[in-house]
């Protein structure tokens, strides 16, 4: 008798659960928004992003156009016993918005955007990316908020690592003008997050927002007004006054106004005999103006050297910064490594060890396949919080360096991936960190100190408040404060 009565509670217990689940069918009918499934069309260009290093195959995409849509998608990978993965722009390193086998929530079709003049705040769904957003904001209202450089990066991922642009030497991270947020948690509920409401994890999304704590799908940011115009300068040198420019460059930066912003960048790509160098230098303040800081790179005078070092081109242009971010390189669509560190110092020996590992690369017999380091200055207000003024925790050190290859063919895979892991390890001893938003899963051995240092621990607590069963969890998630 005991054993009849058991087997019909546990059928009973799967008839309810049964009914209780959202089917797909239900799904597609009620969403606001689109269901792909994997026979879809639109399937393989829903699932990659920019690496395509990555071929994973997730169970179905949901793209919400709304929150309630969100939650919908939320309860349908619950209730089938699914997990999911959060996409915006599809610009993870290592697409860490598409998982094998999960519900893929896909925001990037959630773009409401308003701004309100009374209270300074721009308003933004997740999706939109940050050319649809300075489209609106510099070009309707003459006002912006630091953001992504790249035109095709959105809100969403970029922000709640950090983000920084040209216009964050002056007004900080996009992280940092972040004045609320509006989040879908693992029990399906949506609740605020700012200053006064959830404070924790206001805290917490800002600049640890990768680290599977909800699904946000709003911001609120700071606004700050615009100029018509900026001036910008693309530079470029002959690789034999590489250490010259990198020394000049670094010496420049140590005085140089928070107006300023510099982007270094050397690569190799194909079979070139030399690598290539250039730098950016942006001037935050009147056009007329940007020539006479960013002018001091036409020439100078080379440490190494000793000799006047003269640029091999110089352009200039004075451009609405919305046309800035409009005309900029987003990452092409191949396979790629990225592994990147901030740089304690660049001194005489970091410099001469990249321009060695730089004519180190593998040459292969395409133009399209390259090996590249690029420097972003993260200076200026950048630095000016405190390291647990928010989870994002480099606040010390300006120098962001990122290597990265990018590269078709598989044969090249192996060269490239030898020499971004041997390049990485050269400069442990002169680095500190790594930024989040250039995840990497190939060279880290401890990315949650890497990424978070000493703010981890809080980080750890914060997820066990808001993801008690640890829900959102992947390779590169939070855990739990025991762990």
């Amino acid at each position: 008798m005991n054993k009849i009565l058991i087997l019909f509670i546990c059928v009973l217990s799967c008839f309810i659960y049964t009914a209780e689940s959202l089917t797909l069918a239900q799904l597609t009918a009620q969403i606001n928004g689109k269901v792909i499934s994997q026979s879809s069309p639109d399937f393989n260009n829903a699932r990659f992003g920019y690496n395509y290093r990555y071929n994973r195959v997730p169970q179905i995409i949901v793209q919400p156009y709304d929150t309630a849509s969100v939650v919908l998608a939320l309860e349908y990978a619950q209730t089938n016993n699914l997990l999911v993965s959060v996409k915006s722009g599809g610009h993870s390193a290592i697409a860490e918005g598409v998982q094998d086998l999960r519900v893929v929530i896909d925001v990037s079709q959630m773009k409401q955007i308003s701004y309100d003049p009374v209270s300074n705040i721009i308003t933004t769904q997740s999706g939109n990316k940050w050319v649809e957003v300075y489209n609106y904001t510099i070009n309707t209202h003459k006002v912006a908020t630091p953001g992504g450089s790249c035109p095709s990066v959105s809100v969403g991922g970029l922000t709640l690592g950090g983000g920084a642009n040209d216009l964050s030497t002056v007004h900080g991270l996009a992280t940092d003008n972040v004045v609320e947020l509006e989040v879908v948690l693992a029990n399906r509920s949506v609740v605020i997050a700012n200053a006064q409401s959830n404070p924790d994890l206001f805290w917490a999304l800002r600049g640890g927002g990768h680290g599977g704590f909800g699904i946000v799908t709003l911001f609120k940011f700071k606004a700050h007004p615009v100029l018509p115009t900026y001036y910008s300068a693309w530079i470029t040198y002959a690789w034999a006054d590489f250490e010259d420019v990198l020394t000049y460059v670094n010496k420049f930066s140590e005085t140089m106004p928070n107006t300023v912003n510099l982007y270094f960048t050397a690569w190799r790509s194909s079979n070139a005999t030399n690598p290539s160098v250039a730098l950016s230098c942006f001037f935050n303040g009147p056009s007329e103006l940007g020539e006479s800081h960013c002018g001091s790179f036409r020439n100078f005078s080379g440490i190494e050297t000793n000799t006047f070092i003269t640029p091999t081109s110089y352009s200039v242009s004075n451009i609405s910064y919305y046309d800035t971010v409009r005309t900029g390189t987003d990452p092409k669509a191949r396979s790629s490594y990225t592994s990147g560190s901030f740089l304690t110092t660049i001194n005489k020996k970091v410099v001469n060890r990249i321009k060695t590992q730089l004519e180190r690369s593998p040459l292969t017999p395409y133009t399209f396949n390259t090996a590249r380091l690029n420097l972003y200055w993260q200076g200026g207000q950048m630095l000016n919080q405190t390291r647990d003024f928010n989870a994002y925790v480099h606040r010390t050190y300006p120098w962001n360096a990122v290597w990265l290859v990018s590269y078709a063919g598989g044969e090249f895979e192996e060269p490239y991936r030898k020499w971004i892991k041997q390049t990485y390890r050269k400069f442990d001893s002169f680095s500190e960190g790594v930024y989040q938003n250039y995840p990497d899963e190939n060279n880290l051995d401890n990315w949650a100190e890497a990424y978070y240092m000493e703010n981890y621990p809080k980080l750890q607590v914060v997820k066990a408040a808001y993801d008690p069963t640890n829900y959102f969890r992947f390779a590169q998630s939070i855990g739990s404060p025991s762990s």
